[in-house]
């Protein structure tokens, strides 16, 4: 396992409820990795893709409460990519950092 190693400035979050939202991560070339930190309390499904992207609590990647994922090989060549969270109400902050590594 490589360590993560984040992009300078890049974090950016969404406020979780129960409607799917969604945020711009970053325009960077090639694969990378997202650290997903749910700071929350309770379980956020998140969605990654182009700008229309939603999250939905019965398809999508279930993240616990207080945990942190890293998500690695997301490149959408040339477009930017975006994240979508949602969970059964109102539960907090989900933080997206790019970067290398973590996996």
């Amino acid at each position: 396992m490589k360590p993560f190693l984040p992009s300078p400035a890049k974090t950016v979050s969404i406020d979780v409820g129960a409607t799917s939202a969604s945020v711009k991560l970053a325009d960077l070339k090639g694969p990378y990795s997202i650290r997903v930190m749910n700071d929350g309390s309770a379980t956020v499904w998140i969605a990654f893709g182009d700008v229309n992207v939603t999250a939905s609590t019965t398809a999508d990647v279930p993240v616990a409460a207080g945990a942190s994922e890293v998500f690695e090989g997301l490149n959408q060549g040339d477009d930017a990519l975006y994240a979508a969270a949602i969970a059964a109400g109102s539960t907090g902050n989900v933080y997206f950092t790019p970067g290398r590594g973590g996996i």
